[in-house]
């Protein structure tokens, strides 16, 4: 009997944002879970490295909202970069030691996904989404 692959946990949104404050153009990795929370919305608590040509993600757990105001909603997390450019290796990793590698293409005006792994753990998508 073969085992099933559980469904992946996590969405990744990979995309640049215009942030009206700092006047700069980000590339943002939004990270949001698959499952739905009722009470609160969620933080995912991220840490994250960019050496040579590799940018490392770490999926450290979830973080209760300073605010204790309900909302419904996937739990988020994000980074963002600038001055991204080229061939990378993106290693998203959980805290079990679980990881997926995808190679990302990233250039000045998109990101394109060259490589996925047969079953990821995250949901990868060059998509642009609506964030707070």
């Amino acid at each position: 009997m073969t085992k099933k692959k559980p469904d992946p946990e996590y969405r990744l949104n990979i995309f640049y944002h215009y942030d009206e404050q700092t006047k700069d153009r980000k590339l943002v990795f939004l990270f949001r879970t698959t499952q739905e929370f009722v009470s609160f919305n969620y933080e995912i608590l991220l840490d994250d490295n960019v050496e040579d040509r590799t940018i490392r993600i770490n999926i450290a757990g979830l973080n209760t909202p300073t605010s204790l105001m309900p909302g419904t909603g996937p739990a988020q997390g994000r980074k963002e970069y600038t001055m991204l450019e080229g061939t990378y290796l993106l290693v998203v990793r959980k805290l079990d030691g679980t990881r997926t590698d995808f190679r990302l293409e990233i250039t000045a005006d998109r990101v394109r996904i060259l490589d996925t792994p047969r079953n990821p753990l995250v949901l990868i998508s060059a998509e642009p989404v609506m964030f707070s």
